[in-house]
């Protein structure tokens, strides 16, 4: 209850000081309750339907200092909790392997940033919530607006006419401090002009991500493996362990029935392979089964020493690199009478560079330095017409599902976007299935969605989307939709046996229902099938796949 605790005395302290301040306080927020239905999540066909509901209280407290200068904050509480359990969260946020731990003081500060108003322009320092460029191409501001990922930075913001210009520092990751290695920071960097008309902006933005602390999609495999190895060797080990444990037990309680001068016999066994063999004799003479001690005692400890290997061999983490990449990312958005258009570009290229020399498996070549080129596009279009709302468009996501070579394309793993959700089930993370979708692949490493990232075996693949929809707005305060999605991966993964897996992320309907239902009471609510594509047997060509309906409703209290 400490953070708790620390909120109150904070806006005590600051709520018995506002009279001599003369400090204004502005508050919004949201409270959501939300279930999720899901059929089928891994697409198995003796997968068990999913059921459960989650909440979220997000509070965002803005502190006007004076005319120049306001403090705003933003918390949330029982992020994620799924009712009917301890409140949980990851034990380490930055570690996607990360289990979750249950925690009852779920409760954390999402920024604290200060706007500053000078004659040359404002000024934003602090921890600071995501801001989306241009369209959704590309942003991770997160579900439901409540935004985990929150960034430390300084913004320079100078509006000069119809251009709206600035600059970003931004850091991403501390690796120096305490560390005896130095210069192991995660640092991006922005520059970015846009010009805004009544009806259309455009604009572009220019970025230097500078990661000293980068992990190759290699390594990350290398990692993801040996982690599951790891899981897979201590699970061995608890079973051999217990079942040397457990027969010794029965094998002493044995030996006192039959005859306690085998107890002495009994003891040693475990540890002398003829003792086990004498012991074993005894017991047959009895008419009793063999119980082989020392071959279970031997298994245990061979079991457990394989689990220490293989945590060993990951106690370190995922072996790191250093990036340099640049970003160019264009955007128009526009308004003509009924018809409404976005559009943006990304492009990214720049190196990685090696703390090592590799061999591609294939080609046979050395190289300690990989070449990025990579690049995603999308474009919608919607027509209004009679209180109906026609809407059409595709994305292009380059993938490179070739981790062992020197050039990736692989924007999945470069550029996580999980804001163009334009797909409930393949793109949106809402769905929480954005890192399970589909279960694993042969080594364990999960499929997920087009949204998934780089621990994904989807994200990186990339993909192309076309979708058509169509929402009418039945009253006032009702609205009704429908979606399909036609989804392929770009790059398709292969098997460790090299056969190429099937492009074919499936088909999508989503029929969606959003009601405002009183003044600051809105509900959402989706009814998505995903028809699967041979994509998801994962290269066998014989896997059978089902296909998945979720049925998915929030309801938002917006102050």
């Amino acid at each position: 209850m400490k953070n708790v605790r620390l909120m109150i005395a904070l806006f005590a302290a600051l709520m018995i000081a506002a009279p001599a301040m003369a400090l204004e306080v502005e508050v919004s927020g949201h409270y959501f309750v939300e279930h999720f239905n899901h059929s089928n999540s891994t697409l198995n066909k003796d997968e068990a339907t999913d059921d459960y509901s989650t909440m979220e209280f997000m509070a965002k407290p803005v502190f006007n200092i004076n005319d120049n200068i306001t403090l705003t904050t933003q918390f949330t509480a029982l992020q994620d909790h799924t009712w009917g359990t301890d409140a949980s969260r990851p034990t380490d946020e930055d570690n996607p392997l990360s289990p979750k731990m249950d925690n009852n003081e779920n409760f954390d500060w999402k920024a604290a940033y200060m706007t500053i108003k000078t004659s040359i322009g404002g000024f934003i320092v602090g921890r600071y919530i995501d801001t989306p460029w241009g369209t959704a191409l590309g942003d991770s501001t997160a579900s439901h607006g409540s935004n985990s990922l929150h960034k430390d930075r300084v913004m320079w913001v100078v509006p000069v006419g119809d251009f709206i210009s600035g600059l970003v520092a931004q850091k991403n990751g501390e690796g120096d401090r305490g560390n005896i290695i130095s210069d192991q920071d995660f640092h991006k960097y922005y520059g970015f002009s846009a010009y805004k008309q009544e009806n259309w902006s455009t604009g572009l933005l220019i970025a230097r991500y500078d990661i000293r602390n980068f992990v190759s999609q290699a390594d990350l495999r290398a990692f993801q493996m040996g982690y599951n190895n790891y899981l897979g060797a201590s699970s061995a080990a608890t079973v051999a362990q217990g079942t040397y444990a457990g027969t010794y037990a029965q094998a002493l309680q044995l030996a006192g029935a039959v005859n306690p001068a085998l107890v002495p016999l009994v003891q040693a066994a475990p540890f002398d392979a003829v003792q086990s063999a004498t012991l074993d004799g005894a017991l047959a003479g009895a008419n009793l089964p063999a119980v082989d001690l020392y071959g279970l005692n031997s298994n245990a400890i061979s079991a457990q020493g394989a689990a220490a290997a293989a945590g060993a061999s990951i106690a370190a983490g995922p072996t790191r690199s250093q990036a340099g990449i640049w970003v160019l990312n264009p955007y128009f958005k526009g308004t003509f009478g009924p018809l409404y258009a976005e559009a943006e570009f990304l492009y990214g290229f720049g190196e990685i560079e090696l703390d090592e020399i590799r061999t591609d498996p294939v080609s046979g070549d050395t190289f300690d330095t990989i070449d990025v080129d990579a690049l995603a596009a999308t474009l919608d279009v919607k027509y209004d017409i009679a209180g109906l709302t026609l809407n059409a468009g595709g994305t292009y996501v380059q993938g490179d599902s070739n981790a062992y070579d020197n050039e990736t394309s692989a924007v999945g793993y470069l550029e996580q976007s999980i804001d163009l959700e334009h797909g409930f089930l393949l793109t949106s993370d809402i769905q929480n299935l954005n890192t399970s979708l589909g279960g694993t692949d042969e080594n364990g490493i999960p499929l997920g969605n087009v949204a998934g990232g780089p621990t994904t075996i989807t994200g990186p693949a990339g993909y192309t989307s076309f979708w058509l929809g169509a929402k009418y707005q039945l009253l006032d305060n009702l609205k009704l939709g429908a979606l399909y999605v036609k989804s392929n991966a770009d790059d398709a993964p292969k098997t460790n046996a090299g056969v190429e897996w099937d492009d074919d992320h499936g088909s999508e309907y989503d029929f969606t229902v959003e009601w405002d239902i009183m003044n600051n009471l809105k509900f959402w609510g989706v009814v998505a099938y995903l028809d699967a594509g041979d994509y998801w047997k994962a290269g066998g060509f014989n896997t059978e796949i089902e296909n998945n309906t979720t049925i998915y409703g929030r309801v938002t209290l917006e102050f």
